[in-house]
């Protein structure tokens, strides 16, 4: 269901509340605690059945079950709040990577979830880093800046700051490759297009050969 479709829905249950509110006033005259419980008992039922076919819509359109489209959609908002975590984290402690490589890995992991969200039914081609990638990379990097903004470093502290550098931008680069896994599918579809688009070209380009030839 469009962003369109659901305000209007939302409108239209607003206009019926309000319309069956005034009849009931003009009904039960002075007896405004009924006039009230029955219209916010009629309120809640449409808004109610309003939301559950506006998931229903969604996740026919998605090609979803209502029960897969809720576990997508429950994953997906659990990796906003993930990635906003790491934007936070990030923007507050700038030493942790330079501007290139916190731009980089913050536009991967926004690319990876927008695409998603956009196609819920890929969900199950980038797993991995919902599950896995995204969880590690926000954990270590507010691990890492948890013990780089301590006071007092010894030589193990730094060491184990150096190691979860190179971690971090090892976890970047495996981000990377799942973003090439989702856009893969893209890819190969492209070349199916391309190459029907080429076939056809081929066939009318002969077509119009043969034509000219008997003339």
């Amino acid at each position: 269901m469009t962003l369109f479709k659901k305000i209007m829905a939302f409108t239209g249950s607003v206009i019926i509340v309000c319309v069956l509110f005034g009849i009931l006033s003009a009904i039960f005259t002075h007896h405004y605690l009924v006039i009230t419980l029955i219209t916010l008992a009629v309120a809640g039922i449409l808004f109610f059945f309003s939301s559950k076919a506006g998931e229903k819509a969604l996740a026919e359109k998605t090609g979803l079950t209502n029960k897969e489209y809720r576990y997508i959609r429950s994953n997906l908002e659990e990796a906003r709040a993930k990635i906003l975590r790491l934007q936070k984290i990030m923007s507050s402690h700038k030493a942790l990577y330079s501007f290139q490589e916190r731009n980089k890995t913050l536009q991967l992991t926004k690319r990876l979830y927008q695409i998603v969200k956009e196609e819920p039914k890929r969900f199950y081609e980038a797993e991995d880093f919902f599950f896995s990638h995204l969880d590690s990379l926000v954990e270590l990097t507010e691990k890492y800046a948890f013990l780089e903004s301590q006071p007092v470093k010894d030589k193990k502290i730094y060491q184990t700051l150096s190691d979860t550098r190179s971690l971090l931008n090892d976890l970047s680069r495996v981000i990377e490759k799942d973003l090439f896994t989702l856009l893969n599918q893209d890819v190969n579809n492209l070349d199916f297009e391309l190459e029907v688009a080429k076939n056809s070209i081929s066939k009318q380009k002969k077509k119009f050969e043969r034509g000219q030839n008997h003339e």
